[in-house]
């Protein structure tokens, strides 16, 4: 069983690594924000995609920000004063 869970989530990874480089790709910059969305629309269950499991798209825009060094959970203010 616990062999299983280790395949899923090797290729849950690789799903993720793959469509973080796709949006990084296609987008540069704005790849984060078209991740955002995307993770807001699953969540609230306008898009619903049977080839992801719930939760990928928050774990490509967590992957992203990782890549560029993007802060993410920063209070607006913050943001402000960092710029």
């Amino acid at each position: 069983m616990f062999k299983l869970q280790r395949v899923f989530n090797a290729a849950a990874h690789d799903a993720t690594s793959a469509d973080a480089d796709r949006l990084i790709e296609a987008l540069g910059n704005g790849a984060y924000e078209e991740a955002c969305t995307r993770a807001r629309e699953q969540r609230l269950g306008k898009v619903i995609e049977t080839n992801r499991p719930n939760g990928h798209w928050d774990r490509v825009r967590k992957e992203i920000a990782r890549r560029t060094g993007r802060r993410t959970n920063v209070d607006s203010a913050t943001r402000y004063l960092k710029s």
